[in-house]
């Protein structure tokens, strides 16, 4: 994809805004979830450890299964549940986090104790070919690990969690509006999404665009600068915004306090919920069939010194690498 729109000059946005542009993320370095040296022995990254009859409790995430049976293993289709998950002993080859390698053996049944999911694996695995294809920027805090806990809205009605992301490759961009900077590049990355619908549609990738307050949208006295949109709010921002003539983009948010239900926040590894690991709007997360989270970027990422395409365009540059990923290596 090349250069898709003129980028949105930030006086269009200033009588939607409201709020001050000074924001900045946070001044720590930013965090390398999983690198290319942990990746080097090959073999399939377990990201997450559901549990099992015998043997489990002697992996964690980040270990590497070199080997099943004997059998070299490149890819999680590799550890598919019919192959370990037979309540008969199983022998792995593992690369330890550590630097060690052992032989273990495991025995496995279906775990149904993740519903709605039926069958689950004893563990969640990732290629470790295929996650070290994402840039080190796009390697975030919940890069490498299973679909993190979460309850969305849609702005045409209902709900949806992390469990039910499990089986369709997704692009979600979580977006916020607290400054005039975010409001300029939510807009541009949606008419950017909006022109990729449909290349990203048929490569079987699900576009969610997501606005959801960020824990650094404040007054510093907990009162939101902007406080989330309603689905009337959504859908005008994307008339008002959007490309014309274009496909809207599927909208959803965060539930108000009404429609939040703690039982509905659910994922498959932990007791954390994604929004505390989104730190600067905005936040994209790329997650593949096996619902491993293969992208996760913040805040903008600048394009190439001497990149005449997107000069200027930062924003349009980082939706872009995202959706070129998405189309090409989920």
């Amino acid at each position: 994809m090349k250069s898709l729109i003129p980028a949105l000059g930030l006086l269009s946005l200033l009588a939607f805004a409201g709020a001050s542009a000074c924001d900045s993320a946070s001044s720590k370095p930013p965090t390398i979830e999983v690198t290319t040296e942990q990746l080097k022995p090959g073999g399939v990254f377990i990201a997450h450890v559901v549990g099992c009859e015998k043997g489990c409790d002697q992996l964690q995430r980040g270990d590497l299964l070199l080997e099943l049976d004997g059998q070299p293993v490149t890819s999680s289709k590799d550890f598919r549940v019919s192959r370990i998950a037979t309540g008969n002993p199983v022998k792995l080859k593992v690369h330890k986090k550590s630097g060690q390698v052992i032989d273990l053996e495991i025995v496995a049944k279906p775990n149904d104790t993740l519903p709605p999911i039926k069958e689950a694996p004893p563990f969640w695995t990732v290629g470790a070919a295929d996650l070290d294809k994402a840039p080190q920027w796009a390697r975030r805090s919940l890069f490498g690990h299973a679909s993190p806990m979460t309850m969305l809205v849609s702005a045409e009605g209902g709900t949806t969690d992390g469990r039910q992301f499990l089986g369709k490759k997704r692009l979600i961009l979580f977006w916020d509006y607290a400054t005039r900077e975010e409001q300029a590049q939510a807009a541009n990355m949606m008419q950017v999404l909006q022109l990729a619908q449909g290349d990203l549609t048929a490569a079987g990738v699900d576009i969610m665009f997501t606005q959801i307050r960020f824990p650094g949208n404040d007054n510093g006295d907990g009162t939101p600068r902007q406080a989330p949109m309603n689905d009337t709010a959504l859908r005008s921002y994307q008339t008002n915004y959007g490309v014309k003539g274009k496909p809207q983009l599927p909208m959803y948010r965060f539930p108000n306090a009404t429609e939040y239900n703690a039982a509905r926040e659910l994922g498959l590894e932990g007791a954390t919920t994604y929004i505390q690991y989104l730190r600067a709007s905005p936040a994209i997360i790329l997650l593949d069939e096996g619902g491993i989270v293969r992208w996760h970027s913040e805040a903008i990422q600048p394009a190439p010194a001497g990149d005449a395409t997107f000069a200027g365009k930062d924003d349009q540059y980082t939706i872009v690498q995202a959706i070129e990923f998405a189309k090409t290596n989920l």
